[in-house]
């Protein structure tokens, strides 16, 4: 029961944003809007091996990462470009998010936490995470891909046949932008629905929660003292709750700098994964599958770890 209840607390906002960004970048789809700023995305695609269509993904996903994934998506199920295209161009699609958080979140919130030294160290290293999976992107499409043999003109080929986005009236645009999106915004939300519900049964069921009683070893292992176990923990789950707890003891003097920023280091490597289970897995499975969504969201999250492991070891050796 309390299962249902926190769905339900969690699920009608998240479907209202997914319904909106769905529909409202269809519409710039069908507007034509989304082919004239592919621009801004297209040397990063190039540089991949990447078909122009990743360029456009990109840019709609400083919008809505999750519009920017169903549009490629699209095309993967329609056979028109491969898993591993289909898996580097939805990690590129997550970098623009990097960005949005800097001004909605890193520089309002976690640096005036935190404050300036710690804040702008923690800082540099979220920034670094984005600019990894930039180059892993880069790297790795130029490795195993070569490049696309054809270029897709749309990414929606019965738009093609309707002529909406150059002769058609807007309204008939957010008639059709609402018929396409419909049947994807169905199939995505019940899949989220029932994936959300089963991974919130685990976490009242305690077999996520279980987890905080291994911080401890961790703390010590990093020098921290023993008082930084709970922020740690709290970090895991909430980290606006972890990051003000480890922010208070650094105005206090119970840590200093360094200790700071490797608590907020170490319970941001904890939370990657907590994070991507409890909200990221439910929408990647149900818009990719669970095989490809499972994929790409392994190496999402594996490369954001990786970023913070090496910067938690440099932060060691200082100590």
């Amino acid at each position: 029961m309390q299962s249902l209840i926190d769905t339900w607390h969690i699920v009608p906002r998240v479907l209202i944003i997914m319904f909106i960004s769905l529909y409202f970048s269809q519409v710039l789809t069908e507007s034509g809007v989304f082919d004239r700023l592919e621009f801004i995305g297209r040397p990063l695609a190039w540089l991949a091996n990447l078909p122009h269509e990743a360029g456009i993904t990109f840019v709609t996903s400083f919008g809505s990462v999750l519009a920017g994934n169903t549009m490629i998506a699209k095309l993967y199920q329609e056979k028109k470009i491969d898993s591993s295209q289909t898996l580097l161009t939805a990690l590129l699609n997550t970098t623009p998010v990097y960005i949005k958080e800097t001004f909605t979140y890193q520089i309002p919130v976690i640096i005036p936490l935190l404050g300036i030294k710690v804040g702008l160290l923690y800082f540099l290293t979220f920034i670094a995470s984005g600019i990894i999976k930039i180059f892993f992107v880069i790297i790795y499409g130029r490795a195993r891909l070569k490049g696309p043999e054809s270029e897709i003109r749309s990414l929606d080929p019965a738009s093609a046949n309707t002529n909406i986005t150059t002769k058609g009236r807007f309204g008939k645009v957010l008639i059709v932008s609402f018929t396409r999106q419909r049947k994807v915004f169905l199939k995505v939300s019940a899949i989220f629905v029932s994936t959300t519900f089963l991974i919130l049964l685990l976490i009242n069921n305690g077999v996520i929660k279980g987890l905080v009683d291994y911080v401890g070893p961790l703390t010590n292992f990093f020098d921290l003292p023993p008082s930084c176990v709970l922020p740690v923990g709290t970090y895991m789950f909430s980290p606006l709750v972890g990051a003000t707890a480890i922010g208070a003891m650094l105005k206090d003097g119970m840590l200093s700098d360094l200790q700071g920023i490797t608590a907020c280091l170490l319970g941001s490597v904890l939370m990657l994964p907590v994070f991507s289970l409890r909200y990221s897995f439910a929408k990647y499975t149900s818009i990719f599958g669970l095989s490809l969504g499972s994929k790409i969201l392994l190496v999402s999250t594996g490369l954001g770890m990786l970023n913070r492991a090496a910067f938690l070891l440099f932060f060691l050796s200082m100590s």
